[in-house]
């Protein structure tokens, strides 16, 4: 008996991965001594035009269109319910808590948003740590995201 004769060649297929641009989105809090909402923070913002510049009243939110993608401000206070994260809200005087969020792309214009903010309002960006460290303020925002 014959045996079939079966093509053991195997077809190669070329795979061609699609490169995806993966973002780099950093969060910090902003925190202030001064109580504002959404409105009285997107007033200090110059660096960026106004249209580039959206604000969401009944959210408390703030939309800053930049190159890569949008620095998002949102209302962030009731995040805070641990007794040690209320001990320092209170200890430092805080009054007002954003979330902001970015792609790292748009971290020189993010630190000249940030200058305008803090010159104004006064406050601190915050780390998404357990003690909030590393800092920044008006006297070191140009090292933002260097520890990152």
């Amino acid at each position: 008996m014959k045996g079939k004769k079966t093509n053991d060649k195997k077809l190669s297929k070329k795979v061609t991965a699609v490169k995806k641009n993966v973002k780099t989105i950093y969060e910090f809090y902003y925190m202030s001594p001064v109580a504002m909402n959404a409105k009285e923070l997107s007033l200090c913002i110059a660096s960026v035009p106004e249209e580039n510049v959206e604000v969401w009243n009944e959210l408390n939110l703030v939309e800053v269109v930049l190159a890569n993608d949008s620095l998002i401000f949102q209302d962030a206070r009731e995040c805070f319910v641990d007794p040690l994260d209320l001990d320092y809200i209170r200890e430092n005087d805080i009054k007002t808590i954003y979330q902001m969020s970015y792609d790292a792309l748009d971290q020189t214009a993010v630190r000249l948003v940030m200058r305008e903010i803090l010159e104004q309002k006064g406050g601190r960006i915050c780390s998404d740590t357990d003690d909030f460290e590393p800092i920044f303020t008006l006297e070191n925002v140009e090292k933002l995201d260097k520890c990152q």
